[in-house]
């Protein structure tokens, strides 16, 4: 990675506004697949406290494809799950991790402290001479023409500007975007407006603690206890009627309120922010060549931890499609599908942590009352969902296998499962990602169904930059060239299948499902369907 200060023309095939986690993951993605980049971002460098604490699976999963993901682990920890306490200190909700085996080869949740996480993908950069980084560069403005994007940026140690002429631009600069902002997308408003108080400290000393993570349902102060990795705890408290963030100015404000829920004697102040927690969801994420990412796009309560897990999603579903689009293997409308999936997608988590924030957050005793009856014969019968992964839903729009009737094929829109495998039983098990890679995959466990393909498809696949895996089966001399044989470790993906009645799945290069089939028929119209969606029939 190049950390350029000087020209005042530069071109690029890609520019990113924003160097957080969105931004850097995108870089990192886009440099991968050999691309220009060029992340500006305001900051000199990366803000040293924690902010996101928490992500998932899916995730880790983008960051293995960075080849990031076993060193930022190296400092996370899984998350413990969550009790939701009510009233009178009973439980009445919980969520656990979802139990192994794990689908996607990762542990379901994990936390992490963001300057150490934002410090790997910074780092990881630096495997790209082609991607520069500049730091202390301020986003001016924009102009769009029939070939490319022409940005204004202010260097801001000597206040001069220089401009940089891109293919497409990605605003992953924010809450704030000062660049949604001059495209003038509406917002819609999921009308959650709350401010809270939120406190990470060190632990120094015997604290009495929960072994979870704990959501205090109490009207008296809502409040959320969060285990961080090593040492880190966090703590988020919901100001109160009368209350204003001007409050909790002094330290000796902050601790009396982080009394309320936890011994601070033995606690070392790390952070403290006032937050307006808010629902709002952008209408438009693409103007032409420019796009949106990130908290740019979206903005969501903390209460189910998906806000930067949000974010790496847009970098992954973005930079595979940007990738097709400029290598010639797919149309510009595959980029209007990004806005497509994605919103949809975001929309519904941020209605889920919105409907968490309101269990959470009730001020009215009687009504508390109600809330916690309902929710604990909820739990007692059984009717509860217990696993917070499912409330993380799949793709239901976009490119996607459809029945005759429009309606979305079975198994289309799902993550497609990452077993553990290997090509001989002298090799190491690896993820599956890291043997096939980041491209259209077609994965059965019939050799018949892969050597019934007819050359006209196999052509097509190859055009697709397809790969064929067969699984579950050892090597011989019939096996075409073009396919890759593998064992997988304990049956995950055959499984699965069998679940779906299918023999076969299609991946998309994010590993969303395409479409699976369980005939040959049903394959090859499905990679004729394909082909036709993307141009390449």
């Amino acid at each position: 990675m190049t950390h350029t200060s000087a020209s005042t023309d530069l071109t690029t095939d890609v520019l990113i506004v924003g160097y957080g986690p969105s931004g850097a993951t995108l870089a990192n993605l886009m440099g991968r697949r050999g691309h220009r980049v060029i992340v500006i971002d305001q900051a000199a460098a990366i803000y040293d406290k924690p902010r996101a604490i928490t992500a998932d699976q899916e995730a880790l999963r983008i960051f293995q494809e960075i080849g990031l993901a076993d060193e930022i682990t190296a400092s996370t920890s899984p998350h413990p799950g969550t009790n939701f306490v009510g009233l009178n200190g009973q439980v009445i909700k919980r969520f656990y991790p979802a139990p192994p085996p794990n689908p996607l080869a990762w542990d379901p949740s994990f936390m992490f402290v963001q300057p150490e996480l934002e410090a790997t993908l910074r780092r990881g950069l630096a495997r790209w001479p082609q991607v520069t980084a500049l730091t202390e560069h301020k986003y001016l403005d924009l102009q769009q023409d029939a070939d490319g994007v022409t940005a204004r940026v202010l260097r801001m140690r000597d206040g001069r500007e220089l401009t940089i002429r891109a293919n497409h631009v990605v605003a992953a600069d924010g809450a704030t975007s000062s660049l949604r902002k001059q495209l003038g997308s509406p917002i819609e408003d999921l009308a959650f407006d709350e401010w809270w108080i939120v406190v990470d400290a060190w632990i120094r000393g015997p604290v009495e603690l929960p072994e979870r993570c704990v959501q205090y349902c109490r009207p008296a102060r809502p409040g959320t206890y969060i285990q961080g990795p090593g040492t880190l705890r966090r703590w988020e408290m919901k100001l109160m009627p009368g209350e204003t963030p001007q409050d909790f100015q002094t330290h000796e404000a902050v601790w009396k309120v982080l009394g309320e829920f936890v011994d601070t004697q033995h606690l070392e102040h790390c952070r403290t922010a006032v937050y307006r927690f808010h629902a709002l969801v952008v209408q438009e994420w693409r103007a032409g060549r420019v796009f949106l990412m990130g908290d740019a796009a979206h903005q969501m309560p903390p209460f189910l931890g998906q806000g930067l897990g949000a974010g790496v999603r847009d970098a992954y579903n973005l930079a595979w499609k940007l990738d097709a689009v400029m290598r010639g293997q797919a149309p510009d409308a595959l980029l209007d599908t990004y806005c497509e999936e994605r919103k949809r997608h975001v929309r519904t988590v941020v209605a889920h942590a919105k409907a968490f924030g309101l269990i959470i957050g009730e001020l009215d005793v009687d009504r508390a009352r109600e809330r916690d009856a309902q929710l604990e014969a909820e739990l007692l019968s059984g009717r509860a969902i217990t696993v917070r992964q499912k409330f993380i839903p799949g793709l239901e729009t976009g490119l996607l296998h459809r029945t005759e009737d429009n309606a979305l094929a079975p198994g289309a829109g799902e993550l497609c499962i990452q077993p553990w495998v290997r090509a001989t039983s002298q090799a190491p098990w690896q993820r599956l990602d890291d043997v096939t890679g980041a491209c259209f995959t077609l994965i059965t466990t019939s050799p018949e169904l892969l050597s019934s393909l007819t050359p006209a498809l196999r052509a097509l696949w190859q055009r697709l930059g397809g790969r064929l895996v067969l699984l579950g089966s050892a090597p011989h001399a019939s096996t075409p060239p073009d396919v890759c044989v593998l064992t997988e470790q304990d049956g995950l993906m055959q499984q699965w299948l069998q679940s779906l009645n299918a023999q076969a799945v299609i991946a998309r290069p994010d590993h969303y499902v395409y479409g699976v089939a369980a005939t040959l028929e049903a394959l090859n119209q499905m990679i004729e369907e394909l082909g036709n969606e993307l141009g390449n029939a």
